[in-house]
């Protein structure tokens, strides 16, 4: 069971607290909009010391219970109460934002599915090409070790083991602080792919295996790059035996490192040698 909030207009988790982001209940859209004065948040408390005063008198025991009640109220009104489901999928677990600027009023905003040409991920602070074929925008929930999941993906199994999809992806995202190693990108983006792999694929070992760092538009950057090749039972139902994963993690100018997340299984092959230009395309978002 996963605790989710519902659709909405939440708090923008890159950080900037003039911005509201959309919420669709399963994952972040590219859709923001400015926060109206309506939904300014309060301002923080000001500490004052003051000297040689008479210290205050306490209010009496009715007024605290009033101005519970009326807080009380006031935090369900503007947050709302989240619901509980059951998710299947590969990559289906991640709880939704946190608490929420919901305005009942405002129709959930519309974005184009299909996707092509070129990402950005204003959030991450990256843009790169789309592949080959046909794919559309991320609408499932984030990948354990991001922050928020932005990109594009293409179903390549209905009826996965578990009652799952399986699909190939390119994802970009801040990486969870959790995740992160401050200062070192080379430990960030081991921790992250040995998250990704632990999570969402079957038993495997990896080949070819190749770490480096590097630099992408001028930024620093690590990458880690494999091929999995799933045991082949802990594989069975799988029409994928194998699948080439990427991480390339980058220093974009955020608090954490942003990353983008290549997933390839072998049901498209064909899409494999597109993956080292698919690399030399990033762009870092300024």
């Amino acid at each position: 069971m996963t605790e989710v909030r519902p659709p909405g207009w939440y708090d923008e988790p890159g950080g900037d607290r003039a911005l509201l982001r959309w919420w669709d209940g399963r994952s972040w859209t590219p859709v923001t909009r400015s926060r109206s004065a309506l939904e300014q948040l309060p301002p923080a408390p000001v500490a004052v010391d003051v000297l040689d005063a008479e210290p205050p008198r306490r209010p009496g025991r009715g007024w605290l219970i009033a101005a519970t009640v009326v807080a009380v109220l006031l935090i369900i009104a503007v947050a709302g109460l989240p619901g509980r489901r059951t998710e299947g999928g590969l990559a289906e677990r991640t709880p939704g934002p946190g608490p929420a600027t919901i305005m009942p009023t405002d129709p959930a905003p519309t974005t184009t599915r299909p996707v092509s040409g070129r990402f950005e991920d204003r959030v991450a602070k990256l843009s790169y090409d789309v592949l080959p074929g046909r794919w559309r925008e991320w609408d499932r929930e984030s990948f354990q070790g991001l922050r928020s999941t932005l990109g594009y993906y293409r179903v390549t199994q209905e009826n996965a083991p578990g009652n799952q999809t399986y699909w190939a992806n390119v994802n970009s995202g801040p990486v969870d602080s959790r995740t992160a190693v401050a200062g070192d990108l080379a430990k960030t983006a081991d921790r992250l792919i040995t998250t990704l792999g632990d999570e969402y694929y079957p038993k495997h070992t990896r080949t070819g295996l190749v770490r480096r760092t590097l630099t992408v538009d001028g930024a620093p950057a690590a990458l880690v790059r494999y091929k999995a090749v799933f045991d082949p039972v802990a594989a069975k139902g799988y029409s994928a035996k194998s699948e080439q994963v990427v991480v390339l993690v980058v220093d974009t100018g955020l608090d954490v490192p942003a990353a983008l997340y290549a997933s390839l299984p072998d049901t498209v092959r064909d899409l494999w040698p597109s993956i080292d230009g698919l690399l030399a395309g990033v762009r870092v978002i300024r």
